[in-house]
């Protein structure tokens, strides 16, 4: 009779244990804490995949100037399909599976473009990887998920920057040559 109790009580905190687990989601440390937002979620190859936004924490985004400091405080929206970043990886080990990055990264590809406000930060899970854009201009941000753009930085950072090419644990992309316009990061989920 106790060894059946026992066997119930270890199914019951199973269970528990296991839908804790599929509700938990690590989000990025830029984002402001309980400001994040499921934009979808859904099962692809067996593994749980999802989209998320936050708001951004205070200086992870530029601080305007005062005006007269040759500045102007307009917020512009900015266009950055085709633009160019440069290329960050991050030293450690252990980063994403790069097959769970690709998987990622073609599971967008032809969704065409996304908008991200100011302020704002979108990120993406999908089996050991996360990949996030985090908008620091100031103005709106527009880019494309394609293989010239968000999927194939997504899928670069995912082969060039682990573990097996110089000890990285995932990198990112920093638009413009890290000018403070925002970036793309890949890393473990």
């Amino acid at each position: 009779m106790k060894s059946l109790a026992y066997a119930a009580a270890l199914v019951s905190t199973a269970v528990l244990v296991s839908a804790v687990a599929v509700d938990t989601v690590k989000s990025p440390e830029v984002c402001v804490p309980g400001t994040e937002k499921l934009v979808t979620s859904r099962d692809v190859n067996g593994k749980q995949y999802s989209v998320h936004t936050c708001e951004t924490v205070a200086g992870a985004a530029p601080q305007a100037e005062a005006p007269g400091n040759g500045t102007s405080l307009t917020k512009r929206d900015q266009n950055l399909c085709g633009a160019p970043c440069t290329t960050y990886c991050n030293r450690g080990t252990g980063g994403p599976n790069p097959n769970d990055c690709s998987t990622l990264a073609s599971e967008n590809q032809n969704n065409g473009q996304f908008d991200l406000p100011a302020g704002q930060t979108w990120y993406w899970n999908y089996g050991t990887c996360q990949v996030w854009q985090i908008n620091t201009s100031g103005g709106n941000e527009y880019y494309c998920y394609d293989q010239n753009n968000w999927a194939g930085v997504v899928n670069y950072l995912a082969w060039n920057c682990q573990e097996s090419t110089g000890g990285y644990a995932g990198g990112s992309c920093h638009f413009y040559d890290n000018t403070g316009v925002g970036w793309v990061e890949v890393q473990t989920y």
